[in-house]
This record gives C-alpha cells, sequence and structure tokens, in this order.
C-alpha cells in the first residue's frame, strides 16, 4: 500500500458523474444505437461474451454456458476492473458505471452475469426464478470467467505483476467475490477489491416488512432460513419452488413502479434514491427489444430477458449457509493478501440491523471487517470500512449525493493501493 487510504481521501480529485438527469435517456440511446469505440471503428464499446463452465462445481462433465459483458476496448492506464454484480442485476445495467470507471482511467471493465440471471441462461424452466443448486456454483463460475478474462488481457497487453486488475461489487457479488479469493488464494489476480453493499449477513426481515420482534428474529433468522429450506429441498420439486411467492413470486412486466415517499424506512425498499437509475432497470426489463439478441446469442437456450422475479428456496438455503461459513476463521485465514475496502450505505436495508427506535447498526459489517484484519494470516490490516450517511442498498445505481461519493470512494482506494 503506497499510502495510508483514509489519509488519501482528503486529497483526490471529485469523479465527475454522467448527471442524474440525463442518465435514463443518454444509456437509452446507448442501448437503442451500439456504440463503437474511437480508436477501433469496427469494434463495439459493449462487447457480449460466453463461457462455458461446470453445471456442478463438484463434478465434472456437463456444462453451462456463462455469459459476461466487457466494457471498453483497450487497458486503462490504472488498470482494469472486474464488476460481480447483487442477485436479480444483470451487466448491461452497470454500463453507465462502466463508462464512469474508463473515464477515470480503468480499462476494460468486465461485468459478469451470474448463473441464472441477467444475460445468464436459467436453471429451471420458469425463466422468473431465481435459482442456484448450490452457491459454490458462483464462485465456480467466476473461476471460469477469470481465466477467460485474464486471456483477454494479455491479448491486450496487460503485464502481469506490473498492470492492475481490481474488483469490485454489489451485495451478493461480495460473497461471490470473497468465495474466490478464499478459492483461488495466492493465486489471486486482484490487487484491490472493493465491496459494496455486501451480502454478509441479510436483514431477511426486511424482505417481508416484518418488524424485529423476538418471535420474528427467530424465524427469519440465519437459522431459521435454513431450517425452513432443510424442509422444502427434501425434495427436487420444493427446493425449485418460490421461498416467498406471496411477497417475491414471479415478475409482471409493468409493476416496477418508484414512487417518491416521505417516509424514508418506505423509500429504503427501492434500494436506491434515484428515480431515473431505477427506471433504466425497468426498460431493460420492460421496453428494450431483446429478440434479435437472443435469435442471434441464445440458441436452444432457456433466456428470453434479463427479468428476474423472487429466489427458490434452494437458492435461500445455499447462499445462507455459504455466508455463514464465510465469516469463519478458518474461512478468513486463507483470504489472499489484498486490500479490502467494505462500503456500506447506513440506510441499507439489506444490511442493518433494525433496532425498535428506528435507528440502523451496521456492526454486522464493521465487525466482518475486523474479523479480516484478526485473522487473516498476514501480518498487516486487509479490510476498511466506510459507511455511507443515509446511502441505500445500490450505491453504484443511486442518486448522485450518494453515488458519487461511493465512487470517489472506491477510485481513492484503488488508487491509494496501486
Amino acid at each position: 500500500m503506497k499510502a495510508p487510504f483514509l489519509i488519501s481521501l482528503l486529497f483526490s480529485s471529485s469523479l465527475f458523474a454522467m448527471p442524474e438527469t440525463i442518465v435514463l435517456q443518454e444509456m437509452m440511446s446507448k442501448f437503442e444505437k451500439p456504440e463503437f469505440c474511437a480508436e477501433k471503428p469496427s469494434e463495439l464499446v459493449w462487447k457480449r461474451r460466453v463461457v462455458e463452465t461446470p453445471l456442478n462445481a463438484y463434478k465434472n462433465g456437463s456444462k453451462y454456458r456463462l455469459r459476461y459483458s466487457k466494457f471498453g476496448c483497450n487497458l486503462g492506464n490504472k488498470g482494469s476492473i472486474v464488476i460481480a454484480p447483487g442477485r436479480s442485476e444483470g451487466s448491461p445495467e452497470y454500463y453507465e458505471t462502466a463508462l464512469d470507471f474508463m473515464k477515470a482511467g480503468y480499462g476494460p471493465i468486465y461485468v459478469i452475469d451470474h448463473r441464472g440471471q441477467g444475460l445468464s441462461p436459467r436453471r429451471l424452466q420458469n425463466t422468473n426464478k431465481g435459482h442456484v443448486e448450490n452457491f459454490e456454483n458462483y464462485v465456480s463460475d467466476l473461476v471460469t470467467a477469470m481465466e477467460d478474462i485474464q486471456s483477454d488481457l494479455e491479448v491486450l497487453g496487460f503485464r502481469k505483476g506490473e498492470d492492475h486488475l481490481f474488483y469490485t461489487s454489489n451485495s451478493m457479488g461480495a460473497g461471490i467475490g470473497l468465495g474466490y479469493f478464499e478459492k483461488i488464494g495466492k493465486e489471486n489476480p486482484f490487487t484491490a477489491a472493493a465491496l459494496l453493499g455486501g451480502m454478509i449477513r441479510v436483514n431477511y426481515l426486511s424482505f417481508i416488512g416484518k418488524e424485529p420482534s423476538f418471535l420474528n428474529n427467530r424465524i427469519y433468522s440465519e437459522e431459521g432460513v435454513i431450517a425452513q429450506g432443510l424442509v422444502n429441498c427434501l425434495t427436487k420439486e420444493k427446493c425449485g419452488r418460490y421461498a416467498r411467492p406471496n411477497v417475491f413470486g414471479d415478475y409482471k412486466p409493468g409493476t416496477r413502479q418508484f414512487i417518491e415517499k416521505e417516509d424514508i424506512k418506505e423509500m429504503e425498499k427501492f434500494m436506491t434514491h434515484s428515480k431515473a437509475r431505477y427506471d433504466l432497470r425497468t426498460y431493460l426489463w420492460d421496453n428494450y427489444d431483446w429478440s434479435k439478441i437472443i435469435a442471434e446469442e441464445y440458441s436452444g437456450e432457456n433466456w428470453k430477458g434479463p427479468a428476474l422475479g423472487g429466489s427458490t428456496f434452494s437458492w435461500t438455503l445455499y447462499t445462507t449457509k455459504f455466508l455463514k461459513k464465510m465469516r469463519k476463521k478458518s474461512f478468513i485465514k486463507n483470504l489472499p493478501d489484498m486490500p479490502i475496502l467494505i462500503q456500506t450505505g447506513s440506510r441499507d436495508l439489506r444490511a442493518y440491523r433494525p433496532h425498535k427506535d428506528g435507528s440502523t447498526d451496521l456492526s454486522r459489517h464493521s465487525e466482518f471487517c475486523q474479523k479480516i484484519n484478526k485473522h487473516n494470516s498476514h501480518s498487516k490490516n486487509l479490510c476498511t470500512m466506510i459507511e455511507l450517511k443515509d446511502g441505500f442498498h445500490e450505491l453504484y445505481k443511486e442518486s448522485d449525493e450518494y453515488r458519487d461519493e461511493a465512487m470517489e470512494n472506491v477510485l481513492k482506494f484503488f488508487a491509494a493501493n496501486s
């Protein structure tokens, strides 16, 4: 680390992101009229790529065709970046963020479409279901994608040991990234990782809007969620059912409505203060015409578009079991010698522990950061925690007030660890 990260925050210039007032129209235009690279006029800025990864992380044989997006044409002078989205998100939603990173001197920007969501084919016949047979499959997919990404970087002239590759994520992408870091160990190709709104310990009550009473805290604890999953996963058919069908079932086009609320507890449910960035996902899910891409790229595959509904019992069971394992000392000791930033909005409904007086507590995130610093097998502290005041869950899709600050923190962190 060339300079202490927290000190370096005082000496960096601000990032000028695309103004929120024009972001929806500008991004819609880029999707409707594909943009070509200025340096390579025959090459598109947004390229969709396919890699074959094991269908089951623990078995050889059958393959799954995972997708990811590559944004940009050349190596950035500050390095390249891999982005791992959260549950239900797809790589096209990060086009704006990729452009911002490229303006800041990074490139290409690679964005993963985790299996069963985004641009990747669905695992169940019902394409609305957010489903995974085992969380380790996400980790195995990232291993495969990273092998392909590193090969692509080498073609562009990336020099191992000299050029920098950074990791950043939203929500579930943090858990997947940490699983990858632990699995890959000393072979880790990343210089540093910035985990935003990280899936470290989920506030399950936030999905159903129940008060944090003694009984609810037991039923919707990790142990309660695992118990419900184990009961339903006694059969394959039940395991593939929605975990909360009355709250999060099939996605119905036209149902995404961003409504301004005076009550911050109601606003939090939208995961962002930004109507424009919320509406961009709605456009991609409901209005963008995917038929040409489907015809050209998805022959025989189970994919109709990026829209996704609720998660299955299988997803909730194996995700929760993984998170419990991820927080253990034995897991943390295997993390590589790499700086990690955990940045979480103080109003991140998926992360904080709610108190009866309405206040929020992000101690689960700060304590995990402290665990990394205490139990990692290296001599220096690796983890830094930033609580972004009043920010919601999706910091890369927040309104400018919060997003600019979050982006600046990430860029300063990367610069301080280059």
